[in-house]
């Protein structure tokens, strides 16, 4: 059966979209660090880019195994490897607990040491983005696609495994983005913005966290 979304059928693509596996972790958070390396956001909180795609790296694996966990990921792979990833958490379970991020110490030792002197303002983002998730709906964490490969359609397809569970379940859920043009992106699939931008430096500078919700849809049949 082919993947649809908003009830409109995806085009084809060569990967297959299965769930992540735990051996693909690492090469999941690869990709995620290569699509979000330009992401304003992560520009602004990992300014030296030479550093950026390995701070990112460790923040990405400490996101999907805790996803396995507690969530859900996805993964599309062509040939083998992994082209694009997504992580996806339940209502209610986001953000981490102490205990979670006590399971996950030697990941997070990892990633003070790659960021270094820019782990304050990492804490600010996670402080923004925690507290702005809404504990009814499910949280779109990560979600990225190799840079050679994107605008194909597997960003579209891996939305769509996520919205199968989310819709299954008539609920809405809930996502940021730092990047203004996916804004747009994400309004094409069903979510509005929810309040005003909030700024991750000094609110004249920005860069903007853009909350995002997608109301519940109830299926038909």
């Amino acid at each position: 059966m082919s993947a649809t979304l908003g009830g409109s059928p995806l085009p084809p693509l060569p990967d297959e979209t299965v769930p992540l596996r735990p051996a693909d972790i690492d090469s999941a958070a690869r990709v995620l660090a290569a699509a979000l390396a330009d992401d304003p956001g992560y520009a602004y909180l990992f300014p030296v880019r030479a550093r950026r795609a390995q701070e990112l790296r460790a923040l990405y694996r400490m996101t999907l195994a805790d996803a396995l966990v507690h969530g859900h990921a996805f993964a599309t792979r062509l040939n083998g490897a992994v082209t694009g990833a997504i992580a996806i958490y339940p209502p209610g379970t986001y953000p981490m607990t102490p205990r979670r991020w006590w399971a996950q110490g030697l990941r997070i030792a990892r990633i003070a040491l790659h960021t270094r002197e820019h782990s304050l303002g990492l804490i600010r983002f996670g402080d923004v983005t925690a507290s702005g998730v809404q504990t009814d709906c499910w949280y779109v964490e990560a979600l990225g696609v190799h840079p050679s490969l994107q605008r194909a359609g597997r960003g579209k397809r891996l939305m769509a495994e996520a919205f199968r569970l989310v819709d299954g379940g008539s609920e809405p859920s809930y996502l940021e983005t730092t990047k203004p043009d996916n804004v747009a992106y994400y309004e094409a699939l069903g979510y509005d913005s929810v309040r005003d931008p909030v700024a991750l430096g000094r609110p004249s500078d920005g860069p903007w966290v853009f909350p995002m919700r997608r109301s519940a849809v109830t299926r038909v049949g």
